[in-house]
């Protein structure tokens, strides 16, 4: 829409504009047109904004994929920025609950139409031709692809209410299927873009439809801080919970359920998943970029095939807005066609950033200055020696001048994030970043002083001698790939010609044989790293990932020795390299791990080793079938071999193998009463049950078990308390005498109270209830819940 004609451009967005004021007209008046109310509301909120900005700015010719990321971020950010201007600015002029959709309504209109005039200043006279060959999408491949979404919406729907899984096992299936018709050249490659986002839609929907309420754990308290603002019509941003300082949380999600009158529940369950959905599409073209269409699409479908993509990320709704802006910031980043509008963009989501997601933006501000030391470390002397050429590239320091831009831009966002975090919910965002840091520095230490008091150092010097060998190689490799940048001539100097002689012997020894002997060595060993079994299906899946892990570091590691074979960028090496630190902390430091997450430094990190991954699995495949029968795979074979181990891997992590062995089923596969004690998840009873329990208390003290506790969340809030703070405890042995015990059905069918879980690795403890309800008087039972009294 932004390369269309202007005044194309213009009579689209307010004819928008009008049928927005034309079904909110209608609705004010109790007059509600479903479907499609919902359908251009949403258009309107998720899309118009960000066009009109990107016209304002004169953006053209990003491509399809750009284009939608950038505009749908921009338009998310928007909301951001209009909720947050009327919660501080209304009260002035004495509107004490601003957000509502009268208001709301007109602020949008009004900067909306501001917009169209800005953008009528800047970028009237741009007009590109486009043509659309509409032939395509009447294809049997399209229609193919079409059809995945709706086994996904029809899988969720037969499983809520037929307790019936096969549409959802059909779905996997033939996502398995679509993954070997692109890499078998079935699909046209004009299609991958749209393969891509199609398979991502389909994963999310198939697990956030599942109940008719929100699932999981932090998502609760979203769903909490966003329900007040909603009820009080007004933002409390005093209120003392890292997550309300969360504007992705606070002011996106309230907007949309206003604007677009659909449930709370249902905005989290579609339009946060929806958004989520574009995160895979900007991943296509990084990696697009850096390597070959084949592998781009290979290395995101391995991406979308952790569960942490389809089950834990979408009970994550502040992340799923955050990474749909880190993913826009790199994009910015790696595809370097931009100028100051994109520099003022890169900024824009910046803050966008910072205000949807505290740990992601940690993530990047640290990633960011480590990358930009590591290219001002390796291109210091081409900065000298060029210092009047001129590039608004981010990233690539080419001079000191640009250098100091990008050091401008880094200080802009860390400015703004301390200024937000310290600032909004009394600091409760910045004041984690502190602990966490202290921990794993003891953490760290403590490794060091262990491995020292038991190895010792002076009786083993062979092991030092060892790692400083490694060392020394990668520091001749890099001092290799990176002399014509020093601009170091060989053969003046002797020993520089030593090395670059020691470089070449190196490279020289490392051919298939070794590849192969070494890789069937570690993926032996690596049977030893999965720990005791608790079921087969874990097992096998906690060996696929530590092999995914292996070939992506192969895949870098041969991917950075011959860097001049491929046309992988020096700026994503460098962030690869940050992400390989921080998934070995995750891995090594436990302090680190349980403060991040290992599932999500996981999917952190594979937002940039995934084609590592994909790059070192051909390769050892390759050396290994090699080695074994003393012939070349050809290279249009290989990534069609190791498809095989990528459609096992997303079969195992998508639970279609654990219902086939009928062992650790997921819950997106399972019924409510066979799965609820994995995350926390209600059926419409046992909500049902915790709001009569609300609406008919005489005494303030609830107990249920761990999972229980958050049915009370939609019914109890206040807009001056977090959710901590609603008289709502886990059971003890030491209950209150006047007080309520609310069961779930899992709790009543079972009869056991599901204790203190990790939500690292989900290990529960169960305990037997009998001595807690016996001295209790039931007082309510509807089939799946039950409440007592004493």
């Amino acid at each position: 829409m932004n390369d269309w004609k202007f005044s194309q451009f213009i009579k689209f967005v307010l004819l928008i504009q009008v049928l927005i004021l034309a079904i909110v007209g209608l609705e004010l008046n109790n007059i509600n047109i479903p479907i499609l109310s919902q359908f251009v509301t949403f258009l309107y909120l998720t899309f118009i904004p960000g066009f009109l900005i990107l016209r304002i700015l004169k953006l053209h010719k990003l491509g399809n994929i750009e284009t939608i990321l950038y505009a749908v971020g921009l338009s998310i950010l928007s909301l951001m920025l209009i909720g947050f201007i009327m919660t501080i600015f209304c009260p002035l002029i004495g509107i004490s609950k601003p957000i509502t959709l009268f208001y709301l309504v007109i602020t949008i209109s009004l900067y909306v139409l501001a917009l169209c005039v800005l953008s009528y200043l800047r970028d009237r006279n741009f007009h590109e031709l486009h043509f659309i060959d509409i032939n395509e999408y009447f294809s049997s491949k399209f229609l193919f692809l079409c059809l995945l979404p709706f086994l996904a919406i029809l899988g969720s729907y037969a499983l809520n209410f037929y307790n019936n899984n096969l549409i959802s096992m059909m779905l996997f299936v033939f996502i398995g299927l679509t993954l070997v018709l692109v890499i078998f050249d079935k699909i046209p490659g004009k299609l991958y873009s749209f393969t891509v986002w199609i398979i991502a839609i389909s994963l999310v929907y198939v697990s956030s439809l599942v109940s008719p309420y929100v699932w999981g754990w932090d998502i609760q308290n979203e769903y909490y801080l966003a329900n007040i603002v909603i009820q009080s019509s007004y933002w409390n941003f005093s209120l003392q919970d890292a997550y309300n300082a969360m504007l992705s949380i606070v002011m996106v999600a309230p907007i949309y359920s206003i604007f677009t009158n659909i449930s709370l529940d249902y905005v989290f369950k579609i339009i946060y998943p929806f958004l989520f959905s574009l995160v895979p599409l900007g991943l296509y073209k990084i990696f697009k970029i850096q390597t070959s269409p084949k592998i781009a699409f290979a290395a995101v479908f391995l991406f979308m095939s952790f569960n942490t993509f389809y089950i834990e990320l979408l009970s994550l709704a502040r992340e799923m807005t955050a990474e749909l802006f880190l993913v826009s910031m790199l994009l910015l980043i790696f595809s370097k066609k931009v100028n100051m509008s994109s520099i003022i963009l890169f900024i824009i989501f910046g803050m966008g950033l910072i205000v949807s997601h505290y740990s992601v933006t940690y993530f990047f501000i640290f990633t960011l200055l480590c990358v930009s030391l590591i290219l001002i470390l390796f291109q210091f002397p081409e900065m000298i020696s060029d210092l009047n050429k001129k590039s608004y590239i981010l990233l690539n320091f080419q001079n000191l001048k640009y250098a100091a831009l990008n050091v401008f831009i880094l200080g802009v966002l860390m400015l703004f994030t301390y200024l937000w975090y310290t600032n909004i919910a009394f600091g409760y965002a910045s004041a984690g970043i502190i602990g966490v840091f202290q921990a794993v520095n003891v953490d760290f230490l403590q490794k060091i002083y262990l491995l020292m008091l038991k190895f010792g150092i002076i009786q083993n010097i062979y092991l030092i001698l060892a790692i400083l060998l490694v060392l020394g190689i990668v520091a001749v490799i890099l001092f290799r790939k990176n002399r014509m940048t020093l601009n170091v001539k060989i053969r003046e100097n002797p020993l520089i010609h030593f090395i670059d002689h020691i470089a070449n012997f190196i490279e020289s020894k490392i051919n298939y044989k070794i590849i192969a002997v070494l890789s069937i060595i570690i993926l032996i060993g690596l049977f030893f790293l999965i720990g005791p079994p608790k079921t087969w299906i874990v097992s096998v899946l906690r060996y696929l990932n530590y092999t995914t892990v292996f070939f992506a570091l192969a895949g870098f590691l041969f991917s950075f020795i011959y860097f001049s074979k491929n046309k992988i960028q020096k700026e994503y090496f460098a962030f690869s390299t940050i992400t390989i630190i921080m998934l070995f902390a995750g891995i090594f430091l436990p302090s680190f791990e349980v403060t991040f997450n290992i599932t999500r430094i996981y999917e952190i990190s594979f937002m940039f080793l995934a084609p590592f991954c994909i790059i070192g699995g051909i390769l050892i495949v390759k050396s290994i079938l090699k080695a074994l029968n003393n012939f070349k795979v050809d290279d249009t074979k290989d990534l069609k071999i190791f498809s095989i181990f990528l459609v096992i891997f997303m079969l195992f992590n998508t639970g279609f193998v654990s219902v086939i062995s009928g062992q650790s089923i997921p819950m997106h596969l399972t019924a409510q009463n066979g799965q609820s004690d994995y995350y926390p998840r209600f059926d419409q009873s046992e909500s049902m049950g915790a709001k009569w329990l609300v609406e008919n208390k005489v005494d303030t003290s609830i107990y249920a078990d761990v999972y229980g506790v958050f049915a009370f969340y939609r019914y109890i809030y206040s807009p001056i308390l977090p959710s901590a703070y609603n008289n709502v405890y886990l059971i003890s042995d030491n209950n209150d005498l006047h007080s309520y015990t609310f069961l779930r059905k899992l709790n009543k069918d079972n009869n056991i109270l599901i204790g203190f879980t990790s939500r690292t690795n989900r290990n529960r403890v169960y305990a037997d209830m009998g001595h807690i309800i016996n001295p209790k008087n039931l007082i309510y039972e509807n089939g799946a819940s039950k409440i007592y009294f004493s």
